[in-house]
């Protein structure tokens, strides 16, 4: 009963001191003071810490591991997930097998220390140099591994999914929708927050990505919120429709939550109409009285208007023939880069070169010219963004499909094309967040040492060719 009484007690002051920022000096002498700061654990096998060397001790009771003591202290820790402080006791304990004794006393680093020095955060990086990252990577002991190797490589910009093209969010949401319908019950980031703040301790600056208008799961659970076929049946396709004031409402809610974690940007993606060709019979809320663009760009408005005062970015992916301007593509797509560009602080196009198909621009097979696309797409949107003050910052191919001979020179090609076009830096993409090629493009770039590949400009085009643009 006294034991219980104290700890009752002394918790409150555990959690602050253990998640203080005090120097080692400081956390010692508080620890001569408090014989007992905190219990965790069940009735039946309790866990008591106390305050050591600017960390905390446990001494295990009968029946406790070493997996349930790190979910126990897991909220009162910087560490993103229970293996990953596991894996940190584990290593400071110097332990062979993850078997305890009763009485044994356990060291747990709630803090995750690092030989190097705390970083400035970022705010505004320009140029950029970053990556992306799944959920499912962001979730895991792999995030921070992959957030040293992009630092050591030069970077200074990580993206990850908040919410991705499945409809599956990445944190548990508090959202209305999200509660109805349970999207986020795969959800692989326990503490968004304290993910956020590791990588700001990093010197990167944040950015997360939103998945707007395809959501797989949505338009499954639904049906209401997908555009219509012509006898009045949701259209199945995982697309919503952009112009529902649910849908819209459900992405502000995701937004607001966003900007509680302390992200840096927030970056929208599927910021878009479907353009599929079976798409072309479908029948959207707004029937015919709006154009599609004024959709798109009524809604990032609404965006921007959420973030007003809060400090975050705003940026959008855009489609990487957006950059050509064509009326065409404007009217499919709904971006209207003259429009949109006002509203943003980044402009993403996504010039793949995987994606641009067919006789593009009289080019037979347009992959074999990574530096052209990339380099043609920037200059087209760079003037009317500089215009507005945006930056402007590529996705770069950082993955093989339909490139025979992809390699490390292949990316750095790309990332020079933007860089000579007079983008603010670029984004790297793998849809499974794996850089083994990509993170040493990025070191070749920053040295200079990329050569120039020998038909970097396709020849029947000539050094320049201009095409209408109709923007």
């Amino acid at each position: 009963m006294i034991l219980t009484a104290l700890t009752a007690f002394f918790s409150p002051f555990a959690t602050v001191l253990s998640r203080s920022t005090v120097s080692r000096a400081s956390v010692l002498f508080r620890s001569r003071i408090l014989a007992l700061v905190l219990v965790c654990g069940s009735a039946q096998a309790q866990t008591v810490v106390t305050p050591v060397t600017g960390d905390t001790s446990v001494v295990v009771r009968r029946g406790q591991s070493l997996l349930g003591i790190a979910a126990s202290l897991l909220e009162a820790s910087d560490h993103q997930t229970i293996s990953e402080l596991a894996v940190a006791m584990r290593s400071l304990n110097e332990l062979q097998s993850d078997r305890l004794m009763p009485g044994q006393v356990l060291q747990i680093p709630l803090r995750q220390l690092s030989d190097t020095p705390e970083l400035p955060r970022i705010v505004d990086p320009r140029p950029a140099r970053g990556i992306y990252a799944t959920a499912a990577a962001a979730g895991s002991p792999r995030m921070m591994t992959l957030a040293d190797s992009l630092v050591a490589a030069g970077g200074n910009t990580i993206v990850f999914d908040i919410k991705d093209r499945e409809g599956d969010l990445s944190y548990i949401s508090s959202a209305p929708l999200a509660l109805q319908t349970q999207v986020a019950s795969l959800a692989s980031i326990r503490r968004p927050a304290a993910l956020v703040d590791q990588l700001h301790k990093r010197g990167l600056h944040v950015v997360g990505r939103l998945s707007c208008f395809y959501d797989e799961r949505l338009a499954e659970v639904r049906p209401d919120l997908a555009p219509r076929l012509s006898n009045g049946q949701p259209w199945e396709s995982g697309w919503l429709d952009p112009s529902s004031t649910e849908a819209q409402a459900y992405l502000l809610d995701i937004v607001d939550e966003m900007v509680a974690f302390g992200v840096d940007e927030v970056q929208l993606d599927y910021i878009r109409f479907p353009t599929e060709t079976s798409a072309d019979t479908v029948v959207f809320g707004f029937a015919n009285t709006l154009a599609r663009h004024t959709v798109i760009t009524d809604f990032v408005r609404r965006v921007r208007d959420q973030l007003a005062g809060t400090g975050v970015l705003l940026a959008a992916d855009v489609f990487g023939v957006a950059a050509w301007g064509r009326s065409a593509d404007r009217d499919r797509t709904g971006q209207h880069l003259p429009d949109l560009l006002p509203l943003l602080d980044v402009a993403c196009p996504m010039l793949y070169p995987s994606h641009f198909f067919g006789n593009f621009l009289g080019m037979q097979n347009p992959v074999d010219y990574p530096y052209y696309l990339v380099f043609e797409g920037v200059r087209r949107i760079v003037p009317l963004a500089k215009a507005h003050s945006v930056a402007v910052r590529p996705w770069i191919q950082s993955f093989p499909y339909r490139i025979p001979d992809f390699d490390q020179a292949y990316v750095a090609e790309q990332m020079q094309g933007a860089a000579d076009a007079g983008a603010n830096g670029y984004m790297l993409w793998h849809p499974a967040s794996r850089y083994d090629v990509g993170l040493p493009a990025i070191r070749q770039v920053i040295d200079g040492a990329v050569e120039p590949g020998p038909d970097r400009i396709p020849q029947p085009l000539g050094a320049r060719t201009e095409i209408v643009n109709d923007m």
